[in-house]
This record gives C-alpha cells, structure tokens and sequence, in this order.
C-alpha cells in the first residue's frame, strides 16, 4: 500500500520540478527575445552617412544568419594572399568576392543544412560559450542588391578598419597563415578556419556582423543577436 503513495508523490514532485524548469526557460527566452527587439532597434553611430563614392561591400541575410562579402582585391588587401585559392577546388582567379562569417564551431561544422541540426547541437551552442570558426566562401561575381542583400559603400578608411576587424577574428599562426580546418567545407567554394572569441547567446553570429559596422563606424544596433536587427541598420 505504501509504494504506490511513495511514487505517486516522486513523480508529482518530479513533475513539480520539470514545470518549474520549463517555466523558467520559457521566461528566459521571452527575456531574450524581448531584449533583443528593443536593444535591436536601438541605433549606434546614428550620425552616421554613406559614403558617395568608396568601397562597395554587401551584408547578407539567409533569413538566420548574417555574413559580410568583401571584394577579393582592393588597393588596401589582397584577400588571396591570406586566403589561398588552391585550397578551393571550385574556385579560382576570376572570383570576385568573398563571403565571411563568424559563429559556433560545432554547428558550423555539423549543420550544413537546417535538416542537420541536433537538439544537443543547438543547446550546447546556446546555453555554453563554445570554440568558434571562420567561415570563408569564394563568390564568383558581385551580388545583387534584394531583401537578403544589402550593398553598402564605405570609404577606404572604413574598409580598412572592417578588414583589421575581419583579420583579427582568425587565429593565426606565427607565420601569419591562418589555420585552415580541413576537409570541412560545406562545398568546392568554401572553408572554415579557426577564430578567436567564444560564441554564447550574448556574442552570436549576427551580433559579429554587428560588431563590423561598429568597428568601422557605420550605423549599427546596439546589440543584435537576431539577423533582423542587423539589416535593419544597413537599410535605414
């Protein structure tokens, strides 16, 4: 008589417990969600104008995740010399700009689609600051200005504090070479390489991108861990 009481009250204080669990996750998120909007919206560097002549770069949004596309060759960086063609099978020469991106090295390297992603993937890289990765694609010609790619032109000093910015987020060797993650590629055309900094629900990939128009002094948000927020800057 006494072990159907005894498991009766284990599992409603067992239940008690995962109810207050999820309801503190569910208060979390909205938090988050919440902070992201409203920090989102606001602006740094609002003084800001854009250049009327100068270096075109692209910020680009897959509806998640944002990514920065610079020209391969400007008079301030050959980007071919740090990042070798060769070790691109799909690309070569004529490739006129490349795409990067910062974020969770795991994901990156486990999530080519969003078919491939794990619930102990997207925790792991939500709840704990975990190892980061560069992510670099060659891109055959210039982008087209649309809703998930937004041309901006920036002066020649701007570009060269966004390329510092983009440098100083790859690990390096004492050579100078950045260190290639090899054979993790999503296709011919891309890479990933080693990067500094930890990724975690307060430093996202957006919030890297972010970090870009900040450093050069372009309009940005104050915080942007949504791919929205970002854009939202460049558009206005």
């Amino acid at each position: 008589m006494h072990v159907p009481i005894a498991m009766f009250l284990y599992w409603r204080k067992t239940g008690k417990g995962l109810l207050a669990f999820l309801s503190g996750l569910l208060l979390m998120t909205v938090l988050y969600v919440l902070a992201g909007l409203v920090l989102g919206s606001i602006p740094v560097n609002s003084s800001y104008a854009q250049a009327a002549k100068g270096v075109e770069i692209f910020v680009t949004d897959n509806g998640v995740h944002t990514d920065l596309v610079l020209p391969v060759k400007t008079d301030i960086i050959d980007w071919r010399e740090k990042l070798h063609v060769q070790d691109y099978a799909g690309a070569d020469s004529s490739f006129t700009h490349l795409g990067f991106g910062w974020g969770d090295r795991q994901f990156y390297m486990e999530t080519p689609e969003w078919t491939d992603l794990t619930f102990t993937t997207a925790i792991t890289s939500l709840f704990w600051p975990t190892r980061t990765a560069m992510h670099v694609e060659y891109i055959a010609k210039p982008l087209r200005q649309n809703k998930y790619q937004q041309p901006v032109i920036i002066s020649e000093d701007q570009y060269k504090d966004l390329v510092q910015y983009i440098l100083d987020s790859f690990q390096q060797q004492p050579d100078g070479e950045f260190m290639l993650i090899e054979g993790m590629g999503y296709h011919s055309r891309d890479n990933f390489y080693e990067a500094h900094g930890k990724f975690h629900l307060f430093k996202t990939c957006n919030s890297w991108v972010n970090g870009g128009l900040k450093a050069m002094g372009h309009r940005a948000a104050f915080w942007a861990p949504f791919s929205f927020s970002v854009m939202r800057q460049v558009r206005d």
